[in-house]
Formats: structure tokens, C-alpha cells, sequence
């Protein structure tokens, strides 16, 4: 019923218990439709009373409910003029992105831009990417964010692939395009706070008028994929995980500061505070962190949506400086795991609660989260609630117990990979999408991630989950940050290898850890090399690479 209420909220309306139909209908047409999806047995209850043919009037409540479009919502949430954005240093009201936003439509309407067309945005964040998203929806038509850092040969690529009607890039950026121009896909740019130039959109390989966003992950295993999430993946996936996190979302204003070309930063940071009616803080880049210091004091904001990573460089900036932030209550953490040290350093140091989420692209994010009321240690919290899971053995048949590989079904799933058949084959099955991660879940659905399938390390034939034995070396009070891989030999299958970045300013060898690690797990598991270095590879989040680590063990000679 959540949902439902939220956009009846929106428009202004209340529902008495007895169920006064006109006052029920007069909330809007996709309302009414939603519910009668999702809610029929209230539904029925309020359409008896109106009509004998009830049957009929759910039938077309089902048709229509697929209608209901971010869009429609965000509108109805931002009806009257008040704070949107804040950015760079000035808030931003609602009627100006949303004056924007009539602009783009219109610039879009006389480019040729359509339904099932694509915009493929390579932008930073700002209240001219969120107007230019919410125009191309309007016009039926979707957003395909790419990461810049990504190189023109993999862009051009990527672009390739996905065959858009235009990409719209930052001014800053027109050096970085240059390798782009030799594409026949038009390339415009778009200053932080414009609005669309004068262009000629061309044709696109179409995607569903109910796509919202294709959004190319490659997860950390290489080959990048183009997931196509509807309106109502991202709608149901938003929803649920609020009511099981935040049941007091309405209050908060949101940090928008990762980047927009991964989920997490663009739907969860992006488009959640539009779909909920909470103001936004919008930092285009979190470097230097004292901008976003800054930006989390002067915006107010009391919600922080980041990754591991980015909390390490902002627990140190504030344990230098003193800096405490004055309004900070919940600071949300996903995209990799939250080490126990690092949770810690996060209350302490910045005040608010932290809760752990855990999610995938294919997923609209959000699989699982942490509750505000408190998960098992070492969990990342329960499935949200219309998540059906099973858990399998590698070879796809049926686990025995409460652990194996997590494969999902749920209203937030995608459905496969845009233009890519072999691998929504390989990925999507019969409606249940393999996660690719070894995971437990408990009798409350509480999700314990072990592994990565393929970082999976098998020594002698016993497994060896990469997580058991870097939670061990990160509990040395000299190490900052580890990351454990499996090297292929011949006579033992794998040994494990163990990459370590040491403390600032401490010292300890590669044997005085193997001592440390010796002591405290079983022979196996212990590394048989551990290598001292200064930086680890990491994708756009921060998460650490372990295939990269792989590859350069292989072509090693010192394991």
C-alpha cells in the first residue's frame, strides 16, 4: 500500500476508511491502476461500491497499472513550488529543473527524439542531468548514463552497442569526445545548469517505451552489459527498500554525490529524493572531500548514500580536521562490504547510523538491506519484502542447507540484457536471475554474502572464501586494507595470495603477517604469499578488483 499512498499523498488527497470513491478517483488514473495491481483486495473493496461489474473495472486496473511512470509521480510530488537541489552553493526550486525540463522536451520534440529512443549521457551530476532525464521520459523515451573514465576506444564501444539518437556529454568533456565525432550518433553538450541545444536526433535500435534506464555493468568481471530497468523496476525496487530502511525518508535531505553512471548513485542518490519529494544536496564530483564537507554542512544534509571507499577519505578528512557535521543522522553504504573498523570510524566521527545495503544493477539496485532497528552482525539485512530467492550449487542444481548461490525473482528484477541474448540465456532463467554470489540466508531472510562465485579459492579441494581470511588480516592493527585471491598451481589446484596495504606511517613485513594469519586459520587458508603495496585496482565505486589481482598473480613469478 505504500506506494499507492505516497503518490495519493501527492496530490493532496486523503482516503477516509469507508472508501469515498470520487475523492478516490480524482487522485489520478495511474493511482487507481496501481492499486488495482498490487492492492486488489482493496481495490475490489472500494470498485463494489461503485459498479456491479467490478471484474471488469480490476481488468482494466491490471491493463493500466504498467502506466505509472517516474515521471507522473515526481510531478505529483513537486506540485508546489519549494527546494529541489542544492548546488554549488544555491538551492535549486522545483519549478526551475522543472522549467528545464519543458525546455529539453521541447528541444527533444523538434530533434525527432521518440518513444524507445535513447539519450546516452556522459555528465557529472547536476539539476540539468536530472531535468534532461525526466524529459527524455516524458517523450516516452530512456537515459543511458556511461563513465567517462571508461577511455573513447571502450566509449565508442559501449555507444556502439547500445545505438542511441544522441549523446549529450559535459563542455568539459569536448577534448575527452574528440575520439567520439567519427560515430553517426549526433554529440552535443550540456552546461550543469542549461538546458538542450538546437540537434537532429537519428534512429535507434528502440527499447520499450517502459524503460527508464540502461545502465552497462560490468559487475567486477570484465565484459560490460547493458541492463534496461523499467519505470516499474525502479519504482518497486525505491518503495520497498524505503520501508524497510527508512520509514522516515520524508523527513531527510539527500547527499547526491556518486557518480551517475552506476545505480547506486544515479537511482538511489538521483532519482530516489525526486520519487520521495525530499530535497537533494548535488556535488558533481566527492574530490576534494572538503567540497563535500562543506556541501553536506551548507545543504544540510542529514542522509549519506556512499561506498566504502569514499567513507575511509571522509573518516580521515574529518579525524585531521575536527570536522563534525552538524545534522547527519543515517549514512548508507553499499557497493562493497563495510568492514567492522570502518563502521565504527562512521559513527563516531560522523554521527550518523550506519546501515549496510547489498544490490546489483540487475536488481534496480537494492536486493537486501540493513533495518534502522538493527540486522545480525556480519549480515547486510533481510531481502526486501517481495524478493523470492533460491539458493543453488554452482552447477544450478538445488542447495542442500542454507547456503549457496543467491538467485532472485522479484517486481524490481530486470528482465535480461539489452541487444545481448547469449547472456540473458546464461543469466536470466525462467523468470529467477543468478546473482552470482555465495551467500547464507537465515529462517528471517537475513543475507550473509560469502563470495563471488568466481573469486571463489579452492585449495586442495577445500573452499576458501577471499572474505575469511581478509577479515583476519584487516584485524592487525597495522594493516589498512587487504585483498585475497587464488593463483592456479599445479600440484595444489590454488594457494592463496594475499595483496596488503599497511597502515600510514607503521611497518611489519610479509612474514610477520603470515604469522599473524597462521595463528588465527586453519593451514590451508593461510597465504602462501603476501605482497606490501600502496594501492589496490578498483572500479568506478572503490571496489577492489580481485580479477585484476588474478591476472597479475598468473603472469608473477614470486608466489
Amino acid at each position: 500500500m505504500r506506494l499507492f499512498f505516497l503518490f495519493l499523498h501527492a496530490k493532496g488527497q486523503s482516503l477516509r476508511p469507508k472508501g469515498d470513491f470520487t475523492t478516490f478517483a480524482a487522485c489520478g488514473r495511474n493511482a487507481v491502476f496501481y492499486a488495482a495491481k498490487f492492492f486488489p483486495q482493496v481495490f475490489l473493496c472500494f470498485s463494489r461500491q461503485i459498479c456491479e461489474s467490478s471484474k471488469e473495472f480490476f481488468r482494466r486496473g491490471i491493463s493500466m497499472a504498467e502506466k505509472l511512470r517516474l515521471e507522473d509521480v515526481i510531478a505529483a510530488h513537486w506540485s508546489a513550488p519549494r527546494q529541489m537541489a542544492w548546488y554549488e552553493g544555491e538551492w535549486w526550486t522545483a519549478e526551475r529543473v522543472f522549467r528545464l525540463v519543458g525546455e529539453n522536451v521541447k528541444r527533444l520534440q523538434a530533434a525527432g527524439f521518440g518513444a524507445g529512443d535513447r539519450i546516452v549521457t556522459m555528465l557529472p551530476n547536476s539539476p540539468s542531468f536530472l531535468a534532461l532525464c525526466m524529459a527524455a521520459w516524458k517523450m516516452r523515451g530512456s537515459v543511458t548514463p556511461l563513465n567517462t573514465l571508461a577511455g573513447p576506444q571502450a566509449l565508442g564501444a559501449l555507444i556502439k552497442h547500445s545505438m542511441p539518437a544522441v549523446i549529450v556529454a559535459a563542455p568539459a568533456l569536448k577534448e575527452h569526445a574528440e575520439g567520439l565525432k567519427g560515430l553517426p550518433v549526433p554529440l552535443v553538450f550540456l552546461e550543469a545548469t542549461g538546458s538542450l541545444p538546437e540537434f537532429k536526433a537519428v534512429p535507434s535500435l528502440k527499447s520499450s517505451e517502459d524503460c527508464c534506464s540502461i545502465f552497462y555493468t560490468s559487475g567486477t568481471a570484465g565484459t560490460p552489459k547493458g541492463v534496461p530497468l523499467t519505470h516499474m523496476n525502479i519504482l518497486t525496487c525505491l518503495d520497498q527498500a524505503l520501508k524497510q530502511v527508512l520509514p522516515d525518508i520524508g523527513e531527510q535531505t539527500m547527499l547526491n554525490v556518486l557518480p551517475n553512471f552506476h545505480t547506486l548513485g544515479c537511482v538511489v542518490s538521483g532519482f530516489m529524493p525526486l520519487f520521495v519529494g525530499i530535497p537533494q544536496v548535488i556535488r558533481s564530483n566527492f574530490l576534494p572531500v572538503e567540497g563535500t564537507m562543506r556541501a553536506i554542512d551548507e545543504g544540510g544534509a542529514t542522509l549519506l548514500v556512499t561506498v566504502p571507499t569514499l567513507l575511509h577519505f571522509l573518516c580521515g578528512a574529518a579525524a585531521k580536521t575536527g570536522w563534525k557535521p552538524r545534522r547527519v543522522k543515517y549514512v548508507v553504504s553499499g557497493g562493497d562490504r563495510l568492514v567492522p573498523s570502518l563502521r565504527d570510524r562512521i559513527a563516531q566521527l560522523l554521527g550518523g547510523k550506519p546501515i549496510e545495503g547489498y544490490g546489483l544493477t540487475e536488481c534496480s539496485p537494492i536486493l537486501a538491506a540493513q533495518a534502522t532497528g538493527g540486522s545480525p552482525e556480519g549480515s547486510v539485512g533481510p531481502l526486501l519484502e517481495d524478493i523470492e530467492y533460491q539458493l543453488r550449487d554452482i552447477d544450478g542444481s538445488p542447495a542442500t542447507g542454507d547456503e549457496g548461490v543467491l538467485w532472485v525473482k522479484g517486481p524490481n528484477v530486470a528482465s535480461g540484457y539489452f541487444n545481448a541474448p547469449q547472456i540473458t540465456a546464461e543469466k536470466f532463467q525462467n523468470g529467477w536471475f543468478n546473482t552470482g554470489d555465495m551467500v547464507r540466508v537465515d529462517e528471517k531472510r537475513n543475507v550473509f554474502i560469502q563470495e563471488r562465485v568466481s573469486d571463489l579459492i579452492i585449495v586442495g579441494g577445500f573452499n576458501v572464501y577471499p572474505q575469511e581470511v581478509e577479515t583476519v588480516l584487516n584485524a592487525n592493527p597495522k594493516v589498512r586494507e587487504s585483498a585475497a585471491v587464488g593463483v592456479s598451481r599445479s600440484v595444489t589446484g590454488q594457494i592463496v595470495r594475499a595483496f596488503v596495504i599497511l597502515k600510514e606511517g607503521v611497518t611489519c613485513s610479509s612474514s610477520e603477517l603470515a604469522e599473524w594469519c597462521r595463528e588465527r586459520l586453519p593451514h590451508y587458508k593461510v597465504p602462501r604469499s603476501i605482497k606490501l603495496v600502496t594501492d589496490l585496482p578498483r572500479n568506478a565505486l572503490g571496489k577492489i578488483l580481485r580479477r585484476k589481482l588474478r591476472e597479475e598473480s598468473q603472469n608473477s613469478d614470486d608466489t
